[in-house]
């Protein structure tokens, strides 16, 4: 490979406790539970326009259950708190037992999930993270992390300012794609990823129920085109992608347009239409951190002992996964965190706790976690999992489903 050699005198921007890497769900969970937890510089990168990630700019406008499926709520924390903050403003689909926020309800009753707008969730996102007195920057691209000898000391962006870099204490990586440990140099999973499309269509029939129910909700139609969750519809004759290069994310996404327009070049043009297409690729599982543990499917329905929350399998009734502490980080890198889709799992449980409520109690465990150590000098990994726990329970979260349920 023939290499252009740059010489760069890279202007530092600013210094803050700690930076995090993406304004997804689990990104905007940690930078507010830092700051909920006393740390006064706070920065949140974001290289697109809009908080919130898959659950916004992907229209994965669905709030998996934060419940068993059996009548018991398992989920606590920020990642219920995030289900309350997504219907706030916007329409919802919310089973009535539910409204009330139970620790319980009848099993018949439907689960505790939901849709919700993506549009009216990224602005709430916006109250969430500014009153929490973070700071946010949009459109800045993480070009690279600065190391010096495992220690994350900042950060390398680009955007329409310029070049420079933010000097930070602690380092969140929450890229989605573990792009900040990748380029640290930390060893890295990456999985396969099905063909998948979704975009929100409306049409003359969705009109009608919306007008019906007087529910606005109803006026759009979730388009899924591809592969499920586990890869039934995968269309035939495109490889598994990545996604952890330009060139796979643009594959992606042209593909999954042309099947999309192919679905609907032959009918009444006046009939229907689009009302919104993903501005971000719809990747289930890029890459992700191999942390001090990695969460397996043989942990089924186990209580982990540095558990930070369970995440209900949204394919099973009465099964759930919990993410432990160890699967936030890596020992070789002691001011490093991440949060999302990006945690250390493998198979299906990493399936299951890349969900919305997965990310948003793995956001916030991070959050805190990096908060601890710097307020008490702890690395990653030498953090007392009690000291973790107790600020945990502190700010609402249950690390066990309650034991009378199993």
């Amino acid at each position: 490979m023939q290499v252009y050699v740059e010489q760069l005198s890279t202007p530092i921007l600013g210094e803050y406790d700690i930076i995090v890497a993406g304004g997804g769900v689990a990104g905007s969970c940690a930078a507010v539970a830092a700051k909920r937890a006393g740390i006064k510089r706070v920065l949140l990168l974001e290289k697109g326009i809009i908080l919130g990630g898959l659950a916004t700019q992907g229209l994965i406008s669905l709030y998996e259950p934060i419940c068993d499926g059996q009548g018991h709520k398992i989920v606590y924390g920020m990642g219920s708190e995030l289900m309350k903050l997504c219907m706030r403003y916007g329409p919802d689909v919310l089973p009535m037992q539910w409204r009330d926020d139970p620790d319980a309800a009848s099993p018949d009753c439907g689960k505790y999930k939901t849709f919700f707008s993506p549009a009216m969730f990224a602005m709430t996102l916006d109250e969430f993270v500014l009153n929490a007195g973070v700071d946010i920057l949009f459109d800045t691209q993480i070009v690279a992390p600065v190391m010096d000898e495992g220690q994350c000391t900042g950060l390398i962006i680009e955007n329409k300012t310029g070049r420079g870099v933010y000097r930070a204490r602690a380092v969140i990586d929450a890229t989605g794609d573990a792009d900040i440990f990748y380029r640290a140099g930390a060893p890295c999973v990456t999985g396969k990823n099905y063909m998948t499309y979704l975009a929100y269509r409306t049409d003359m029939e969705a009109v009608s129920s919306a007008l019906a129910e007087k529910n606005i909700l109803l006026a759009r139609k979730w388009t899924l085109l591809g592969a499920g969750p586990r890869g039934n519809g995968h269309p035939e004759g495109i490889p598994f992608i990545e996604g952890t290069t330009a060139e796979e994310v643009t594959q992606y996404v042209l593909a999954g347009r042309k099947m999309m327009l192919d679905s609907m070049r032959n009918e009444d043009r006046f009939s229907r239409d689009l009302t919104v297409l993903p501005t971000m690729a719809q990747f289930r599982t890029t890459r992700h951190i191999i942390g001090a543990y990695s969460i397996q499917e043989s942990d089924l329905c186990c209580r982990l002992p540095d558990s930070i929350a369970p995440i209900a399998d949204f394919s099973a009734a009465g099964e759930w996964y919990e993410i432990p502490y160890r699967a936030l980080y890596n020992p070789s890198y002691p001011n490093l965190w991440t949060a999302g889709r990006t945690v250390s799992a493998d198979g299906w449980a990493w399936v299951v706790v890349r969900v919305i409520p997965g990310c948003a109690c793995s956001g916030q465990a991070a959050g805190l976690a990096a908060a601890l150590c710097l307020k008490h000098g702890f690395t990653a990994d030498t953090l007392p999992y009690a000291i973790l726990l107790d600020a945990l329970v502190a700010e609402g979260a249950k690390v066990h489903p309650e034991e009378s349920s199993y």
